[in-house]
């Protein structure tokens, strides 16, 4: 796909999606006067809240192939990926339907027998801005705790990946929730930045780049504008010896490849304790080279394109670090028969902790196997990125597990597992991966804040 001005266009196939209406700086004037205008209303009516949210989850799973095409045509993935993200995306707004409607308070007599309540209340109006990768479900799973906190929305897409968000708030509009509760907003870096902001916008929800996020923070900090940030990653797989090697590979391998690797979450290193080192370099050759490239539409393909021929350029380049720094056991380079920003996947050892492809995100699909002498030396390699978002760690020893997790510096550790994602689970990053917590308890808090009523009897 390329985008030109308001067209977007099929990434395989060349062929128009569709059209998209450029935002101007009086439409994001309009929009966040529009949206706190509606606050009040949308804030008051918990049932009203998650009645609408109920209804558009409905709504997604009864639309899951139209928009699912949208997802694979924009963004590159393959369908089951996409179709998955839909359901994701449903599920969320489902879960937080029932948070509308959950009483969040306390009080209690203070030592002056005056009483005392705390509640939480709607940040105000939000914006989100929304990365190309995952467009409909890192939208949803940041807006729908925001919904059901009472808070309205305005939302900015990323270019490249436009029409799926904006089929996914008509959704919600046919399911009942109001025009000015969520809008949508197209247009570049200006339109973001002058979102962010905005004296009326109180919070923004930003996933994206670590240099787009420190913007977004500069930005933010002069109306002291609260900040949701997931930012880059880093994502490690720790396979002790005493793991199922065939398992461990398979998954950190598929981790390496979701979305062609363009995800903050994606295993980027495999630290292999010595001891079946070889053994796993062998096994994750194996996997790789296993891995069908091709047209995402097709059921056979196990990952698509990346998202653009600059990006491509961009994580070849990487490519050609390790193959003057280190040892490029495969992949790296576009399949032959391919036309577009195909690439095949790569693996990569004799890498150094403090090489750039150990402290970059390089957010394609590019594997590095690493050994690891003990426990203190896993722990060591797997914090040596200033990344800090997932990790998973292989091994049939919990009491391992347990110790090795609790030392490794990231949001989310899996233990003998890649991926388990839920709405209920609070999600996000440490270090330079983000600020904040999305989905869970804490997801929904992070778009509140803490109001205190304190009475004295007359």
């Amino acid at each position: 796909m390329t985008h030109n001005d308001d067209v977007v266009l099929d990434r395989v196939t060349g062929e128009m999606l569709g059209r998209y209406k450029l935002s101007t700086l009086h439409d994001v004037n309009l929009a966040v006067a529009r949206a706190q205008e509606e606050m009040r209303a949308w804030s008051s009516a918990a049932s009203a809240r998650a009645a609408a949210m109920t209804a558009w989850a409905d709504a997604l799973e009864a639309d899951v192939d139209r928009l699912a095409d949208l997802i694979v045509g924009e963004v590159g993935k393959i369908r089951a990926e996409a179709h998955r993200e839909v359901l994701l995306s449903a599920d969320a707004l489902r879960y937080n339907a029932g948070e509308a409607r959950r009483l969040d308070g306390r009080a209690g007599r203070l030592d002056d027998s005056s009483l005392a309540f705390v509640e939480r209340v709607p940040v105000g109006v939000t914006a989100f801005i929304v990365p190309w990768n995952t467009p409909v479900l890192l939208l949803v799973r940041d807006l729908a705790p925001a919904l059901a906190a009472g808070v309205t929305a305005v939302v900015k897409p990323s270019p490249l990946a436009p029409l799926s968000i904006e089929h996914t708030i008509r959704l919600g509009r046919d399911a009942g929730v109001p025009p000015d509760v969520v809008q949508v907003l197209h247009g570049d870096a200006r339109t973001g930045a002058h979102l962010v902001s905005h004296p009326t916008v109180r919070a923004v929800a930003f996933t994206g780049s670590v240099e787009v996020g420190r913007a977004v923070l500069r930005a933010a900090a002069a109306d002291f504008t609260r900040v949701l940030l997931e930012l880059g990653g880093k994502g490690v797989s720790v396979i002790h010896h005493d793991a199922d090697i065939d398992v461990a590979v398979r998954e950190s391998v598929r981790g390496a490849c979701f979305t062609s690797g363009q995800m903050c979450m994606a295993v980027t290193r495999v630290l292999a304790e010595r001891s079946i080192f070889e053994e796993v370099v062998g096994a994750v050759v194996e996997h790789t080279r296993a891995v069908t490239v091709g047209d995402p539409r097709d059921p056979a393909t196990d990952m698509g394109p990346l998202i653009t021929n600059a990006h491509q350029a961009r994580v070849q380049d990487y490519v050609e670090l390790a193959r003057r720094e280190a040892r490029v056991l495969c992949g790296g380079d576009p399949p032959a028969d391919l036309d577009g920003p195909y690439l095949r996947p790569a693996v990569i050892t004799g890498v150094r902790p403090e090489s750039r492809l150990v402290q970059e995100e390089i957010f394609g699909p590019v594997l590095m196997v690493e050994p690891f002498d003990g426990d203190t030396e896993a722990v060591a390699l797997a914090n040596a990125s200033p990344f800090g978002l997932t990790a998973s760690i292989w091994t049939r020893d919990l009491d391992r597990a347990w110790r090795v997790g609790r030392q490794i510096d990231t949001g989310t550790v899996w233990i003998n597992r890649f991926g388990g994602l839920y709405a209920e689970v609070p999600f996000g990053g440490m270090k330079s991966s983000g600020l904040g917590r999305t989905r869970g308890s804490e997801g929904l808090r992070q778009f509140t804040d803490v109001r205190v009523l304190n009475w004295r009897p007359a």
